[in-house]
């Protein structure tokens, strides 16, 4: 049993975008740098630095927004 991933409030709302959007197969995921920028304003390098960190944590059992210390 796999567990979900601890992130952020912002990485969780934009790692489930990025599940969905490789569920629905518009695009390799190695494009998907403007949809991220189009779905959250951001610019490109923090787009790419995003979908770096989710590709590192990606699961597919979905996150869970870690507490706050």
């Amino acid at each position: 049993m796999s567990e979900k991933t601890k992130v952020t409030a912002e990485e969780k709302e934009i790692f489930d975008y990025l599940n969905e959007l490789r569920d629905s197969g518009a695009t390799n995921m190695f494009g998907a740098v403007p949809y991220i920028g189009a779905a959250f304003d951001m610019p490109s390098n923090p787009a790419r630095k995003m979908l770096s960190k989710w590709m590192t944590n990606f699961n597919e059992e979905g996150y869970e927004v870690e507490d706050d210390k």
